[in-house]
């Protein structure tokens, strides 16, 4: 289980029920025929579901990197000649949100579908889709049940990012720090990755609890240590301190591994202005984060603009409404059963930011959702993304 899951869930355990869910359209409902198709005009309506006003993990960017995502598919014409439509509803970080939200959206407003769900609330909205027969698109799959359930369709490798590293290494990899989070669940995830790694490589596990935010003793660890590579496996919004002080005890020349689930502004900041090493191990590449970045800059000001822009979920729920224009008119359809159908018969779908996508096998057993095994090579530069390989890693299971 990732490090994101690990933070998130550690802080959603303690959050008070709030109810409050919104929505950011005006438009009235539509009607849908027998057949799925909407009468003319009518918007295609998606829904969008994270954790906005909340005292734990707050994530705007999500419905924001959608709205941009609708707004630039609106300008080359819609969808099948109807307009795409982002209805939101915050579900807090609750269960009990996430539950008034599946109402919401999939009873009241009858969204098509769910797409960019962050997926840590995911298990309450799951038992609607069922009943709503629809799915939820682009997840990023943060939680069991979201990995798991057939309703779930997951563009991010975020379970595996952490397998496909060994692969992207420098060849003079010696030592490595593994810098997790302070868990029985991410040691246990920590174990399971060594596996991916040579013999030839040592090891070094360096535990920073969930909530800390002084890092000297974990760097003079990992100075101790002697290792010449540390790749990050916390909290994100710790990274960005914990590489700020390693550097401040000497460690300058340290190679950073950092999986993009990890990367906030602040961690391109700070790798920028202290000219450290690093290796970015993207979940999407290809042209997808250059083409977001022009959407962003094109249509962000004509629906509010956007507060994070490297974050794994902004991407992948602007890509998940992107890649809605050219799935619904392959269907041919906008039933979402027979999108669902469709989705799960594709071998080779092709997303132009991952590896082309086998929906119809399951990699993993126990993670049955966990579709695509790979990851790109980038890096951080002047505070922003670049990829270095285009072509993606594929993982290869031990």
């Amino acid at each position: 289980m990732s490090a994101r899951k690990l933070w998130i869930g550690a802080l959603t355990g303690v959050v008070l029920l709030a109810t409050a869910c919104g929505s950011s359209a005006t438009t009235s409902g539509s009607t849908t025929s027998g057949s799925g198709k909407l009468a003319a005009a009518t918007p295609i309506k998606l829904g969008v579901m994270t954790g906005v006003q909340t005292s734990a993990v707050s994530q705007p960017w999500i419905p924001q990197a959608a709205k941009i995502a609708a707004a630039a598919v609106n300008a080359a014409g819609g969808i099948m000649g109807h307009p795409v439509q982002i209805d939101f509803c915050d579900d807090q970080a609750t269960p009990q949100g996430a539950g008034l939200c599946a109402q919401k959206l999939l009873v009241q407003d009858k969204v098509l579908m769910m797409v960019g769900d962050d997926g840590t609330q995911e298990p309450a909205l799951i038992p609607t889709l069922t009943t709503a027969n629809t799915i939820s698109w682009a997840s990023y799959g943060a939680s069991l049940q979201s990995l798991q359930s057939r309703r779930v369709y997951i563009l991010a490798p975020s379970e595996a990012s952490y397998w496909v590293i060994p692969q992207m290494l420098p060849k003079t990899t010696k030592h490595v720090a593994y810098i997790l989070a302070d868990s029985a669940i991410s040691v246990a995830a920590e174990k399971a990755t060594v596996g991916f790694f040579p013999k030839t490589i040592k090891i070094t596990p360096v535990t920073v609890p969930l909530t800390a935010t002084a890092m000297q003793a974990s760097c003079l660890q990992v100075k101790q240590s002697g290792a010449d590579t540390a790749i990050v496996a916390i909290n994100p919004d710790q990274v960005a301190t914990l590489i700020q002080t390693c550097n401040q005890i000497g460690l300058t020349k340290l190679l950073w591994v950092i999986p993009s689930l990890q990367m906030t502004p602040q961690v391109l900041q700070t790798v920028t202005q202290l000219h450290q090493p690093n290796l970015a191990v993207l979940s999407f590449g290809g042209a997808a984060i250059q083409q977001f970045a022009a959407d962003v800059a094109k249509y962000g000001p004509q629906v509010g603009g956007i507060t994070n822009t490297v974050a794994d979920d902004s991407i992948g729920a602007w890509l998940g409404v992107k890649l809605l224009a050219k799935i619904i008119p392959a269907v041919g359809s906008l039933n979402a059963a027979k999108i669902n159908t469709w989705l799960g018969e594709q071998t080779a779908f092709q997303t132009g930011a991952t590896a082309p996508i086998d929906f119809a096998v399951t990699p993993i057993a126990a993670l049955p959702r966990l579709k695509n095994l790979s990851a790109t090579e980038g890096v951080i530069e002047n505070d922003k993304l670049v990829v270095t390989d285009p072509a993606p890693f594929t993982i290869h299971m031990p």
